[in-house]
């Protein structure tokens, strides 16, 4: 998550779905990253006590990872359901104790479509779909590329100077039905996928996720997406804290960082050859895309890209 203040504070990151599990939650001290998003151990919380429940009285445990401390996982055993409602229990070390209120898992509308454009720099991913009729309903939209990265640095026992890398978007791409219920969504931009100026016609392996979130959720990454993509003027009001959902439980004005999710998902998968796809010089609408660095990186492609390894995916579908 983006937040990083200087008193240590609880961050929470993660949601579950109706997909199979194990479900993930990460659980860190607010602080400074020493790269990326990397959690280090010395930010992870040690030893909470993680408990998911259900409106039907079922519950599951999240249990620490020991290889990444930062990291808490369910079993395969629980899978959680549309039309339920859950709520998360954080038992801290320091026996402060964090709550969520139920949320319920919706339904979402399943992507009809998923189809891809191309610029100079990207393959532009889109998807339609239809909205459900006579509910208010919120969307957001995840989606991630497996692309081929090429360096300017080799090395050895490692795939060199190329690899095939994920492609993510720290956005939150989200929408709301206010003026289009139980119409199309259609042509809604969802993911930017780079292409490396010397692999052009290397293929770009793309999942996308539609996801149902409560108006809660919408408020909370809309107004995240809102601070992330300010471009700065001395006018603009100062960062505040984003509220979120987790809350101490004996008191209200203790709130952890972060926002737990509860979302129905529908999962679509596209492969593309760009050799095959249109070129557009349409503006890109609905998200930005991400920064292109101007020169070629001079280390090792899996050092400079960590992710998914020497050879591209075998089987997408």
């Amino acid at each position: 998550m983006p937040y990083r203040n200087e008193t240590p504070v609880l961050v929470v990151d993660g949601e579950i779905t109706n997909e199979a599990p194990p479900y993930n939650l990460r659980l860190s001290y607010s602080g400074k990253f020493v790269s990326g998003s990397i959690i280090t151990s010395r930010l992870a919380v040690n030893g909470a006590r993680v408990i998911l429940t259900d409106d039907a009285g079922n519950s599951v445990r999240f249990r620490q990872n020991i290889y990444e401390p930062a990291l808490y996982q369910t079993d395969n055993d629980f899978r959680c359901q549309v039309g339920r409602s859950y709520s998360l229990r954080i038992e801290m070390p320091d026996e402060k104790v964090y709550i969520t209120k139920p949320q319920l898992m919706k339904g979402v509308p399943l992507i009809n479509n998923v189809y891809a454009d191309k610029t100079k720099e990207f393959v532009r991913t889109y998807i339609d779909s239809k909205d459900a009729e006579n509910s208010i309903d919120y969307y957001r939209w995840k989606s991630y590329s497996i692309s081929l990265k090429i360096t300017k640095g080799g090395g050895t026992n490692t795939c060199g100077f190329s690899c095939w890398a994920y492609n993510r978007d720290d956005g939150a791409n989200v929408f709301a039905d206010t003026y289009i219920n139980g119409k199309d969504i259609k042509k809604r931009l969802v993911h930017f996928s780079p292409i490396d100026p010397d692999a052009p016609l290397a293929r770009h392996y793309i999942e996308v996720k539609q996801m149902s979130i409560s108006e809660e959720s919408y408020l909370f990454w809309q107004q995240y997406e809102e601070q992330r993509t300010r471009t700065g003027s001395i006018f603009d009001p100062l960062p505040s804290t984003i509220i979120g959902n987790i809350v101490n439980e004996k008191d209200d004005r203790d709130f952890a960082l972060g926002f737990f999710g509860v979302s129905g998902v529908s999962t679509k998968r596209l492969l593309v050859d760009p050799s095959l796809v249109n070129f557009s010089n349409d503006a890109s609408i609905g998200i930005l895309p991400p920064l292109i660095p101007l020169e070629k990186p001079t280390t090792n492609c899996q050092t400079t890209y960590p992710g998914y390894g020497c050879t591209p995916p075998v089987e997408w579908k």
